[in-house]
């Protein structure tokens, strides 16, 4: 925008040209015919690239701007302090190149300060595991279950960092203080629905007990209920058989393995936070599109994802000035995505 040789002269046209992006499939070709067409800027695909490369950033900074006047960012509870809190996960993504093939994204986003300190694309054979990322010094790690792993524990704690991650049964072996192994269901079993306990128990690593938390909270008739028909649907699916009993049985719980000292409450409202990120991000792949991204870039992909993160809240904001049912919510996010677009191609 500052150079005087450039095309792009001010914020609004490169707003643009980066909707245009993010709406046409990732394809600067298609962004650059836009702002021919809707602003009479002639730019080559090249041109569009290098400015989208490089808008990753400010994209960022506007959503999370616009999360927070609207009220959608979390609040970061003040038990923290100085602390931060990172989620890491993967998804598959498809790219858009000439040979249409599946890649990994893995990516960190900081919790409360909207950041994604590193983003990584790979092939969908390499697995999610907290190795692949760098701990800092007092940073939370927050995972799912594919996370919790005996390294990748060792890898937060190496780093002098704490975690708090699903616990995946089978995972690995918990014993008690006196190196027996130790069985979770029948310290769970007396809880009532929402109602949490704390475990303390060991993991063995290189021979020598190590000390764990594990966290648990007892979900309600109608999650248990999901859990279940979700279950029953994966086993189709992938046809496998049904999960063991004392597999099924746990999934009635919230389990967290972590080495926080924190309370129970502090802890799963922690976790719960995680949560409502993920939602989050399967609006973003399920209304706008973000699976399919266009590059294996990690600057056209960080542009990429707050692109749609951006035009999601755009469209939440819209959403919350109009009357509509809840139940229409994905519908009305739909059309008023489309119409936003119309009105930025139609009014230059």
């Amino acid at each position: 925008m500052q150079r005087d040789r450039g095309v792009i002269r001010s914020a609004c046209s490169l707003l643009r040209l980066n909707m245009l992006y993010i709406t046409n499939e990732g394809s600067f070709q298609m962004a650059a015919m836009g702002m021919a067409l809707t602003e009479g800027i002639v730019m080559s695909k090249v041109a569009a690239f290098k400015r989208i490369a490089k808008s990753g950033e400010w994209l960022r900074w506007m959503a999370k701007e616009l999360c927070a006047l609207q009220g959608a960012s979390i609040k970061k509870p003040e038990f923290l302090g100085e602390r931060q809190v990172i989620l890491y996960d993967a998804s598959d993504e498809t790219t858009k190149d000439k040979e249409k093939s599946t890649w990994r994204l893995h990516y960190e986003f900081n919790l409360f300060e909207f950041l994604c300190p590193s983003m990584e694309v790979t092939t969908n054979k390499e697995g999610e595991r907290l190795t692949r990322h760098m701990i800092r010094e007092k940073d939370i790690a927050i995972a799912d279950r594919a996370y919790c792993t005996i390294n990748g524990i060792e890898h937060v704690l190496e780093n002098k960092g704490d975690f708090i991650l699903r616990f995946r049964s089978k995972a690995f072996k918990l014993y008690d203080e006196k190196g027996n192994e130790l069985d979770l269901l029948p310290y769970l079993r007396p809880l009532k629905a929402l109602k949490s306990t704390d475990v303390r128990c060991y993991y063995k690593h290189g021979g020598k007990l190590r000390p764990l938390r594990i966290t648990a909270m007892k979900k309600d008739a109608k999650a248990i209920a999901e859990c279940k028909r979700k279950m029953a649907k994966k086993a189709i699916r992938k046809q496998t058989k049904p999960a063991q009993a004392d597999t099924a049985e746990l999934n009635e719980y919230v389990v967290l393995a972590t080495s926080l000292e924190y309370t129970t409450a502090q802890i799963l409202e922690l976790y719960r936070a995680r949560w409502q990120i993920e939602q989050v991000f399967y609006r973003l792949k399920s209304l706008f599109g973000y699976g399919d991204t266009p590059s294996k870039r990690n600057d056209t992909v960080q542009a990429w994802f707050f692109g749609k993160l951006l035009l999601a809240a755009l469209c939440e904001s819209i959403l919350k000035r109009m009357p509509f049912p809840p139940e229409l919510d994905p519908i009305a996010v739909h059309i008023i995505g489309t119409q936003f677009m119309e009105r930025i191609v139609a009014d230059p």
